[in-house]
């Protein structure tokens, strides 16, 4: 609590004033009325929306012009081993299709420079410094191609059947 002294400064009476009552804590009668609620609306444009987060523009995928040998064209599947995706299909005009188990597609380029090879797909791109391919006989007629991709192999089957 704080105690407040005010006195006068000549001129006055001599009698000072009676002390002021300290402010009472029982219920006063004036009544103050609280503050009118706002008017209801019927018109919704004047109820403020919710905030929604802002996203990012969708930017839009764009590829360099692709380039792959001959001896790339086709599908090439995963052999198992923990790579990237499960299936790779190169097309002749440079195209790349990226297929995963999880039903994922990734559509986009891929520009081979001699043994390198980027291939550019949304989030990527992804920069191989290595690709080769091997061919083996498995007997029988049945022919493969492994392709490796900086030691991640994949496989297709050229004869046999």
């Amino acid at each position: 609590m704080v105690a407040v002294v005010v006195a006068g400064c000549g001129g006055g009476s001599e009698e000072p004033s009676p002390p002021s009552s300290p402010p009472s804590t029982e219920p006063s009668d004036e009544i103050t009325d609280p503050p009118p609620p706002p008017e209801p609306t019927d018109d919704i444009t004047e109820r403020p929306s919710p905030t929604a987060p802002e996203t990012p523009p969708s930017a839009t995928f764009e590829a360099p012009q692709g380039f792959v040998p001959s001896e790339l064209v086709g599908e090439w599947d995963g052999d198992g081993t923990s790579v990237r995706f499960d299936k790779i299909r190169f097309s002749d005009d440079g195209g790349v299709r990226l297929l995963y188990n999880s039903g994922l597609v990734l559509d986009g380029t891929a520009v081979v420079e001699g043994t390198s090879m980027t291939l550019y797909v949304p989030g990527g791109p992804i920069p191989y410094a290595h690709w080769s391919i091997e061919q083996f006989d498995a007997g029988y007629g049945y022919v493969f191609e492994n392709l490796k991709l900086d030691g991640s192999s994949y496989v297709r089957q050229i004869a046999g059947g």
